[in-house]
């Protein structure tokens, strides 16, 4: 600028560069404008675009620097012109800006130092959130600071007013931070992950409905003051700013989702690595327990030649006994592979479901040594005349009750065991009931009794009733179990659709 054009006392210039308007009175000369209230002259009309675009950009405090005696070149000042579309849309963001309790400010972006003016911030952006809530705490300290001074607190006060608010929180964690987390997630449907400590940052960020940020530098985490533990805040609802932050979160989320998925398939895998390890082990001493006698009695009937027919008819039964035991443990392990690779396949006919009872009755006594301390009761329905026809593969129907049964007997050392037949008419199916005297199921198991491998006797491969929910269900029938009422034992179910009466 020239020196006969800087401002005297009394002359006019521009808002912006500081150039003297000497021909203050002629309108015609400069231009005037009205900005945020206050009237402003400039220069040119280039003057306005820049003082525009500097007052968006550093807010009020751009005032103090304008109408500077400075003049700058007019080569830099045409390159740093904004295009006019670009100004448009900054003027169209500016009347989205939110206005909050602590500055009273619509400005992109925002400094503040004092951290009791930053938690206020974020407490007012907590408040404003109509959609969607994102946090990324920097550390555990820092999360647990906010459940000290209120700030969790404060989510559950919003939830109540607004149901459909998403919240996700990204924290690193401890044991009480789990327990915590766990509880937020529980009472108010928080979703919480979990980063690791390598991923930690020194910032703490809040994202408000994708719209508007507060960065928050950690100065010294060991403090338990919110005002010594962190300095700078830097709030933003610019479009772009606000972008990077969502995607940050997005990415970050994404990634521990994942990680989630992959831990949760190593523990399925190291859990089933187990479960095969304890089967095999299992399958080998129920293989060994009924090859042993088999091998023994058929030495002993080599070995004597004048064994009479009496002996050796009980010798022989022992064997058979042994030798379908085997059978059956074979075929059960098959089934459990079969099952996995593909669907069961039925031969189905009508059967009358008594029949198949009482036959499954006698297969169990054939099988089963402790039949002698052990009473077998069934108990049909009351109306004998009408026969109940099912539409099943007899040899699987045979295999579930046989294996409830033998399951029964497991678990009962000396007593009764109850098989009953009812009638569900309003759903037109039949159930099948077999209830124990043994220990009843145990709370650690309910969840999992029908999954493979789990066995809480002391024999036996875990299988049957695993292979029994999935014949049921491929009969389009459901089983289930309970504890008996009287605390003694238990009762397991199952039903199939009934046909009609052929």
């Amino acid at each position: 600028m020239k020196n006969n054009e800087i401002q005297q006392p009394g002359q006019d210039i521009c808002s912006l560069c500081g150039k003297v308007l000497t021909n203050r009175g002629d309108k015609s000369k400069y231009i005037e404008d009205t900005i945020g209230g206050v009237s402003y002259r400039f220069d040119s009309k280039d003057c306005v675009i820049m003082f525009k675009r500097f007052l968006s950009v550093y807010g009020d405090g751009f005032r103090r620097f304008s109408g500077q005696p400075q003049y700058i070149s007019d080569p830099f000042w045409d390159r740093a012109i904004p295009k006019e579309e670009e100004l448009k849309e900054i003027e169209e963001e500016q009347m989205k800006n939110i206005s909050y309790t602590a500055h009273k400010s619509t400005r992109d972006i925002v400094v503040i130092s004092d951290p009791l003016e930053v938690q206020q911030l974020g407490f007012d952006l907590l408040e404003s959130a109509s959609e969607d809530i994102a946090i990324i705490f920097s550390t555990g300290n820092a999360f647990l600071r906010q459940v000290r001074i209120g700030g969790i607190q404060l989510l559950e006060e919003i939830r109540k007013h607004r149901t459909g608010l998403n919240i996700r929180i990204i924290t690193p964690t401890n044991e009480d931070i789990k327990r915590v987390s766990l509880e937020i997630s529980r009472r108010l449907g928080v979703k919480v992950r979990h980063i690791v400590d390598s991923m930690q940052s020194k910032i703490t960020l809040v994202i408000v409905d994708r719209k508007y940020s507060l960065a928050v530098e950690l100065k010294d985490d060991t403090k338990d003051s919110l005002y010594q533990a962190i300095g700078l805040g830097i709030y933003s609802n610019h479009k772009s700013t606000v972008l990077s932050y969502i995607t940050i979160f997005e990415s970050l989320w994404k990634e521990l989702e994942i990680n989630e998925q992959v831990a949760s398939l190593c523990e399925q895998l190291r859990s089933r690595e187990k479960m095969q390890t304890e089967f095999i082990n299992i399958a080998a001493h129920e293989f060994r327990a009924p090859i042993q006698p088999i091998l023994g009695l058929a030495e002993i009937l080599r070995a004597r030649e004048n064994v009479d027919i009496e002996k050796q008819q009980e010798l022989l039964t022992v064997i058979i006994r042994n030798a379908r035991r085997l059978k059956t443990l074979t075929e059960n392990i098959l089934d459990s592979t079969r099952i996995e690779n593909q669907p069961l396949v039925l031969h189905q006919e009508f059967l009358n479901v008594e029949d198949v009872i009482y036959d499954a009755i006698q297969d169990i006594n054939s099988q089963s040594d402790k039949t002698a301390n052990v009473r077998i009761i069934y108990d049909p329905l009351k109306a004998k005349h009408k026969i109940r026809f099912v539409k099943a593969d007899k040899g699987r129907l045979i295999q579930v009750i046989s294996n409830l049964l033998d399951n029964a007997i497991k678990f009962t050392e000396d007593g009764t065991i109850t098989i009953k037949l009812d009638e569900n008419t309003n759903k037109n199916e039949i159930v099948v009931s077999i209830t124990d005297g043994g220990i009843g199921i145990g709370k650690d198991i309910e969840s999992l009794l029908f999954t493979k491998f789990m066995t809480k006797a002391n024999k036996g491969t875990g299988l049957g009733l695993y292979i029994s929910k999935n014949i049921i269900d491929a009969h389009g029938g459901t089983i289930w179990a309970e504890n008996n009422e009287n605390g003694k034992g238990a009762t397991f179910s199952f039903s199939l659709p009934m046909e009609s009466s052929r």
